[in-house]
C-alpha cells in the first residue's frame, strides 16, 4: 500500500495513505458534534473540537503502536518489515515474507492486541486517577475505551484480522499445510466480512447513517484483503522451487531512452507485442539503462505522450532487482515486494541482461499451473 512517507521509527518507514486524512476528519467531526457534546454539554466549542482532534490523533498513534507490536516481533524473527502505513481503516504493517512456523505466526499476530491492551489499561487507569482537567480525563477515557474496542474487533477470527491470523496458525499446526490453512482462514474471514456488510446494510435501512456505511466498508475491505492474501500465498507455493530463468520473458527488442512515449507505444511495445522492453543505456559502459512497460505509459496522462520521453517514465536499472536465472522465483517476488516495484531483471554472471520478470509473469504462471493441475475424481 503506497502512501506519503512521514518518517522512520525503530528502523521502520512510516507512511500515511491519502485515505487517512478522510478518516481523521470523519472521526474528529463525529467526536466534536456527537460524543463529546452529549457527554460534556457545558464545554465550549473550542474545548470540544480541541478534545476531538487530540483524541483522534492519539487513537491513530495507538494504531501505529499496535502495528509496531506486530513489526518488532516480526523483525525479531528475521522477517523484513517493509513499512507501516496508516490508512482508512487503521494501519497495516507490510512484511517481506510470512512467518516460518505456526507458533511464530500466533505470537506475531497477538503482539499488536497486547500493545492495545496496555494502552487501554494505562489510559483508563490515568482517567480514573487524575483529578483533572476534565478535557484531559475525557480524552484518556475515550482512548482507553477505543483501544479496548480495537482489541475486541481485531481478535475476531476473521482473516486477515489478528484473530484470523491466530486461527490460521491453529489450522496450520493441525494440518501442517500453510496454503490450506490460509485458504480456510480466508474463507472464515469472508464469512465475517459478509456479516459486517449485512449488518451495515441493515443499519442503513433502519436509519443508522454513517455507521452502516462504515460497517459495510469494513466488510468489503476485509473480503478484498482475505482474497489477496490467499492469492499471494498460493502464488508463493506454486513458485517455490521454480528458477527465474524458467519464467522470465526474453527481450523482444530494445527501445531508446530518448524516444517519446507515443513512439514507444506504437513503434516499440506494440510492434514487438511485448508488455515490457529494456531501455538502451545512456552510459556506454552499462548493458541496459532500465525497463519500460506498457503500464508506465498507462499511468502517464495521454496529453503528455507527445513530449515525455521513455527515460522519464522507465524504471532505471539501479531500482530494478537483478537476479540470476537460477534464483528461486519466490526470492524474485520477495525482492520486488521489498523494493515496492512490479518488475525485475534476469542477468548473467557478467551483468548482461537475459530477460525480465514483471507482475503479469507470476499471474500467467499461476494460471498455467491451475490449468495443468489434474482434476479430482
Amino acid at each position: 500500500m503506497n502512501g506519503i512517507r512521514i518518517g522512520r521509527l525503530f528502523g521502520v518507514d512510516v507512511a500515511i495513505h491519502p485515505s487517512w486524512f478522510l478518516v481523521v476528519v470523519f472521526f474528529s467531526f463525529t467526536l466534536a458534534t456527537g460524543f463529546f457534546p452529549r457527554a460534556y454539554a457545558d464545554w465550549s466549542p473550542v474545548a470540544t473540537w480541541t478534545a476531538a482532534i487530540v483524541a483522534t490523533l492519539l487513537l491513530f498513534a495507538s494504531v501505529l503502536a499496535h502495528e509496531f507490536g506486530h513489526s518488532l516481533v516480526a523483525r525479531s524473527q528475521g522477517i523484513p518489515v517493509l513499512g507501516i502505513t496508516l490508512f482508512l481503516l487503521g494501519g497495516v504493517a507490510r512484511l517481506g515474507r510470512e512467518p516460518e512456523t505456526p507458533g511464530r505466526e500466533a505470537w506475531m499476530a497477538i503482539a499488536g492486541p497486547l500493545v492495545s491492551v496496555a494502552i487501554a489499561a494505562g489510559s483508563l487507569g490515568l482517567a480514573f486517577t487524575l483529578p483533572g482537567p476534565e478535557q484531559v480525563v475525557a480524552v484518556l477515557a475515550y482512548l482507553g475505551v477505543a483501544n479496548a474496542a480495537l482489541v475486541v474487533f481485531n481478535l475476531l477470527p476473521g482473516f486477515p484480522l489478528d484473530g484470523g491470523r491466530v486461527l490460521r496458525s491453529l489450522l496450520w499446526r493441525r494440518s501442517r499445510d500453510f496454503v490450506r490453512a490460509t485458504r480456510q482462514a480466508a474463507l472464515v474471514g469472508q464469512v465475517f466480512a459478509w456479516g459486517f456488510i449485512s449488518l451495515g446494510v441493515a443499519q442503513l435501512l433502519l436509519g443508522g447513517g454513517a455507521g452502516g456505511i462504515w460497517l459495510a466498508l469494513v466488510g468489503w475491505l476485509m473480503i478484498q484483503a482475505a482474497r489477496a492474501t490467499a492469492r499471494q500465498v498460493e502464488m508463493d507455493a506454486v513458485l517455490d522451487g521454480v528458477p527465474a530463468g524458467r519464467i522470465m520473458t526474453r527481450p523482444a527488442g530494445w527501445v531508446s531512452p530518448y524516444v517519446t512515449l507515443d513512439h514507444a507505444a506504437h513503434g516499440g511495445l506494440s510492434d514487438y507485442g511485448s508488455r515490457c522492453l529494456p531501455v538502451a543505456a545512456e552510459d556506454p559502459a552499462a548493458d541496459y539503462g532500465g525497463l519500460v512497460c506498457a503500464r508506465d505509459l498507462e499511468r502517464t496522462a495521454r496529453e503528455r505522450h507527445d513530449h515525455d520521453r521513455v527515460r522519464d517514465v522507465m524504471t532505471p536499472a539501479p531500482d530494478l532487482p537483478a537476479v540470476t536465472p537460477e534464483t528461486d522465483a519466490t526470492e524474485v517476488l520477495r525482492l520486488m515486494r521489498e523494493g515496492s516495484v512490479d518488475r525485475a531483471v534476469v542477468v548473467d554472471a557478467g551483468g548482461r541482461l537475459l530477460g525480465f520478470i514483471d507482475a503479469d509473469t507470476f499471474v500467467r504462471f499461476l494460471n498455467a499451473g491451475r490449468l495443468r493441475r489434474p482434476k479430482a475424481v
